[in-house]
């Protein structure tokens, strides 16, 4: 039974030795290295015996080989010595075999092993047993630099193969996807929301971390990087770093991943919420500085806001003033939103609030030293103490008008001032500065009234006139209106500043804090002159010095005309005043109109001629001489020659 075992053992042997001759080409398996050369299973009853030296084919030189145990090769039996030991080829073997292994390739998509071995237009050149051409498009699934491949051993796929024009093209883009297609099956049928997994850093963006968890990639958002604030997403993450991640979304039609590195840590706001309660006292550092506050890191993830009217009981323009970045704090926690995750701080609240005995500090009547935090156009802003307020109206500044709150006070003077009211509303005090001064309106009242005449000293000059000071921190306004009698656009035409001038007082309101006067009331009043030197009725001579659509404008001296409406220049009716008249033309007119309101004189060319055919008449009555004809015959022809020139 053993023998017929034995014998059926040993036909199964011989049936798998292949008979060898020189010449046949045979694939076998580097079994171990010798002295003489490697040892190779090539199916014989004897091993096949490759040197480590053989000559080059084709070209001058020797290889020599570097083979592993275990790797497949092509060899060429040479010859089979006396003592039965096959001996082998490998460069003889290298170019059959080759194409051998590029046909499988081709056909049954077997993966080869190539050396690179230069970079030529539009790829690379890879020795698979012959050269062949590996496009640049189908050396990876992302573009690569081609140069970082040279002289590196790859796997590839023949995709096209002519062994008679000896054109082989390769890719190795056909091997990495179908290996990451395999790792994407894989991936995706062993998927689970929840679970943690290892990938690799991908790509990088600015608004998170593209990760391959093997042949699909998933999404790291940056608000999952951490639970507290991240900054650049470059200094945290490097592309091809290694990181471990958590799976917290899977859309397998979508065939989209959302993945988590805070997650991998329970969450600290879970753990504050626990343990902190308003009113406790944290401390945190400060992280940004905004205009409306300040933002404090507690723990990592956990931040508070102390808003700019919480950093201190007194005034503060920016949050610079009180704290920077960096600073550790300590604040009390005002109020905690666990669904907005928001925790509003307060550092003021540490310290106890200064406006709790204000009263007490600061009655009203009392005096006290201030700081002048702020100018505007409505006064002052003061600081008493910090944290408490007070404001200083406009009219409170001076017994005297201010327009310039610049002129009594500056920012950052030290002044006193007296406590007017307290607003705990508002958490202001008003505050007055002339309420510490004795109010010279008083003794104005008793010393001046309407009519007095007084001296006082040009202040300021505006457009609608001047401010005139009376007596220390009392001014008159002097109206434009009431400098002279003439026409003035501004108040410079008559004063500087400084100057002193003596004015009477037309106004006078004490209680409203009003002085007008009037320099003007001290002169003479030309318009009375005016009167005198031409009465209503009396005949003067003067030159028509402009010419309008309803009359004509008569100078009687420099500075006085007179209006002479179109029905007054002539008897007979006319259209327009320019028929009879022209500039420059010296006529005699009547004063028929006097007018106080207007200051305006009324004129008349044509009652002025019946004067003078009037005049001329009764004088020629008196000598009897001529006929009354004769006289206004003679005088007409004469006035009408005068209007015609």
């Amino acid at each position: 039974m053993e023998n017929e075992k034995a014998m059926e053992l040993l036909h199964e042997n011989l049936e798998q030795i292949r008979m060898v001759r020189p010449g046949d080409l045979i694939k076998g398996k580097v079994i171990k290295k010798g002295d003489e050369g490697y040892f190779v299973n090539i199916n014989y009853k004897a091993e096949g015996i490759l040197p480590l030296r053989e000559r080059a084919q084709g070209r001058e030189g020797e290889v020599e080989h570097d083979l592993k145990e275990g790797e497949e090769i092509w060899v060429m039996v040479t010859r089979i010595d006396d003592q039965g030991y096959v001996w082998l080829s490998r460069e003889q073997a290298r170019y059959q075999g080759a194409w051998i292994d590029i046909e499988e390739s081709k056909d049954q998509g077997k993966v080869l092993t190539a050396k690179v071995k230069r970079k030529v237009k539009g790829g690379l050149i890879v020795d698979v047993g012959v050269n062949a051409f590996l496009p640049a498009s189908c050396v990876d699934v992302v573009p690569r630099n081609l140069d970082e491949l040279i002289d590196q051993s790859i796997q590839v796929k023949v995709i096209e193969a002519d062994r008679k024009t000896r054109n082989v093209i390769v890719s190795r883009r056909a091997v990495i996807e179908e290996e990451l297609a395999r790792r994407r099956q894989e991936t995706i049928a062993s998927l689970e929301v929840g679970q943690i997994r290892k990938g690799v850093v991908k790509n990088i963006t600015n608004f998170g971390v593209f990760v391959d968890l093997g042949g699909i990639d998933g999404l790291l958002h940056i608000s999952e990087v951490s639970w507290g604030k991240v900054g650049k997403l470059e200094d945290l993450f490097k592309k091809g770093d290694e990181i471990e991640v958590k799976v917290i979304a899977w859309d397998p039609e979508k065939e989209e991943i959302s993945l988590s590195l805070k997650r991998l840590t329970p969450d600290p706001w879970e753990r504050f919420v626990q343990e902190v309660k308003v009113g406790d006292v944290v401390k945190g550092k400060v992280v940004s500085l905004k205009e409306f506050g300040v933002f404090v890191e507690i723990e990592e993830g956990v931040e508070g806001l102390i808003h700019i009217s919480d950093l201190s009981w007194g005034y503060v323009k920016h949050p610079r003033e009180v704290v920077k970045v960096g600073d550790i704090v300590e604040a009390k926690v005002l109020e905690i939103d666990p669904e907005r995750r928001r925790i509003s701080l307060g550092l003021k609240q540490i310290f106890p609030d200064p406006w709790e005995n204000i009263e007490e500090k600061y009655p009203v009547g009392s005096t006290v030293r201030v700081r002048v935090n702020k100018v505007s156009t409505r006064g002052a802003l003061v600081e008493v103490e910090e944290g408490v307020e007070g404001r200083i109206p406009l009219e409170e500044l001076s017994w005297k008008r201010v327009t310039r709150v610049n002129d009594v006070v500056r920012r950052n003077q030290l002044v006193e001032a007296k406590v007017l009211a307290i607003d705990r509303e508002s958490r202001q005090l008003t505050l007055s500065l002339r309420a510490l001064r004795p109010n010279p309106w008083e003794e104005a009242q008793a010393r001046w009234q309407v009519g007095d005449i007084v001296e006082g000293k040009i202040q300021r000059l505006m457009n609608f006139g001047a401010f005139v000071e009376l007596a220390p921190e009392i001014e008159a306004l002097l109206p434009l209106s009431e400098i002279a009698w003439e026409p003035v656009k501004h108040p410079s035409q008559v004063f500087k500043k400084g100057q002193t001038v003596s004015l009477k007082i037309i106004e006078f309101k004490p209680e409203e804090q009003r002085i007008v006067v009037s320099r003007k009331a001290l002169l003479p009043d030309p318009w009375e002159i005016i009167k005198t030197r031409y009465p209503l009725g009396s005949v003067h001579e003067g030159k028509v010095v402009r010419l309008v659509d309803f009359g004509a404008f008569v100078e009687l001296e420099e500075g006085w005309d007179g209006l002479v409406h179109i029905s007054e220049i002539a008897e007979e009716r006319i259209s327009s005043p320019q028929e009879v008249l022209k500039e420059g033309d010296v006529v005699k007119v009547k004063v028929i109109k006097l007018d106080d309101a207007e200051r305006k004189i009324g004129l008349s060319i044509k009652q002025a001629l019946r004067e003078e055919e009037e005049k001329a008449r009764k004088e020629q009555t008196q000598e009897g001489k001529i006929t009354l004809g004769d006289v206004i015959g003679e005088k007409l022809a004469t006035i009408l020659n005068n209007l015609k020139k």
